[in-house]
């Protein structure tokens, strides 16, 4: 751990040393601001919003518009120094970009966690394809969507709310909460007992394709809808 602290120190002095020479444009004002602002950048070691990263500033007594915020990430990639990445579902995110490094992800869409991680082999495999068909590869992203460990073990229970189950997931309707007016409120949109049911957005309404219908269900109605996943 402590020789990892110490290259990780070392990284961050030459990042900044790098940032400096190549933000030399700057009026001495902004660059006093836009360093400092990496500084905090390099210790934020997660995928970040602007908005995120507007409130780990607010911590350390800093106030800036989102506005700001959003222009300093946008030089740091600019820069080489962060990349930003736009996840199917979410808003865009910055991270690190060390020279000579690359991982992918894997991303929760229920609760959206990110996990990075790094594959020689899936790397190796990558560059065969792209040898098979003649071709040039100079950059890629492998994004795999699903469920983490921590959402899988909530989805395994006997039976959940629609409002838990996350987009592209296919479930059976096994039981309603509440009294016959629900039940009747659900029959006349289609939804009963054994119906199968599968989750095309979970934001705001719930949006559900059932006998190649698509339906929208408030938030309330679906939380006493519980189902099973198929799988």
């Amino acid at each position: 751990m402590f020789l990892w602290n110490m290259k990780k120190k070392d990284l961050h002095y030459r990042e900044k040393e790098n940032f400096l020479k190549l933000a030399s444009h700057l009026p001495p004002e902004k660059k006093e601001l836009f360093l400092h602002l990496f500084e905090i950048f390099l210790e934020t070691e997660e995928h970040v919003t602007p908005e995120a990263f507007k409130k780990i500033l607010e911590e350390k007594r800093l106030s800036l518009s989102e506005k700001e915020v959003v222009e300093a990430l946008e030089f740091f990639c600019k820069l080489g120094f962060a990349q930003r990445k736009d996840f199917l579902g979410k808003p865009p995110l910055y991270e690190h970009r060390h020279l000579g490094e690359h991982h992918d992800h894997l991303i929760c869409t229920k609760c959206g966690r990110i996990q990075e991680f790094f594959l020689p082999q899936l790397e190796d495999l990558q560059n065969e394809i792209a040898k098979q068909y003649g071709f040039k590869p100079l950059d890629h992203r492998l994004e795999i969507y699903g469920l983490c460990t921590e959402c899988q073990a909530i989805r395994a229970k006997p039976a959940l709310p629609l409002t838990l189950v996350s987009p592209g997931e296919k479930v059976r309707v096994e039981r309603f909460l509440g009294g016959t007016q629900v039940r009747s409120r659900l029959a006349a949109m289609g939804i009963t007992t054994g119906e199968i049911l599968e989750v095309i957005n979970n934001c705001g309404p719930i949006i559900v394709s059932v006998k190649d219908a698509r339906l929208a269900i408030g938030q309330g109605l679906a939380q006493k809808i519980l189902v099973t996943p198929l799988d």
